[in-house]
């Protein structure tokens, strides 16, 4: 019985070894424009395509950046950054780069970065997949059916 339990044991490390081995990450997030210049998104907010994103780590110590890289959005505004190292000691963000939409191109101030681990070291994350939370630029001018809307969400009553 113990030898069944100790083989047992030893697959299970088995298969998880390639997983803590392999530094390789899929950052995935969106992109929006924030067309009620509300600071989050809402029903009237769109996403971008073409939009760049990068992804920066800093040394912890000396936050030098150590690591760069950029990415673009697809059609549906989600952008796909694979981060082939493992950056245990590093602060890493994604961060917005540039809108390719002349009209919604002003960074939210409280939306235009997403901290993200890019690390395996002793934080028991075995998933390469990596979602970082979604990023927004604002429009210049509000849409007009932006004051009805956010009144909406804003609202105290139990709709």
């Amino acid at each position: 019985m113990a030898k069944i339990v100790l083989m047992l044991m030893s697959l299970s490390l088995i298969s998880v070894l390639p997983l803590l081995t392999t530094a390789m990450f899929h950052v995935k997030g969106c992109v929006y424009c924030d067309t009620c210049r509300a600071g989050f998104e809402t029903n009237a907010t769109f996403y971008i395509q073409g939009a760049r994103v990068g992804i920066r780590c800093q040394d912890r110590k000396t936050m030098n950046q150590v690591f760069y890289t950029e990415g673009v959005t697809d059609s549906t505004g989600t952008y796909n950054i694979i981060v082939e190292t493992d950056h245990h000691d590093h602060i890493c963000k994604t961060v917005l780069v540039k809108s390719p939409i002349a009209g919604c191109n002003t960074p939210d101030p409280g939306r235009n970065r997403s901290s993200i681990v890019l690390s395996h070291y002793k934080n028991g994350v075995l998933n390469h997949l990596h979602y970082a939370n979604s990023m927004g630029y604002l429009m210049d001018e509000p849409l007009p059916q932006c004051q009805k809307l956010l009144k909406y969400y804003l609202s105290d009553s139990d709709i």
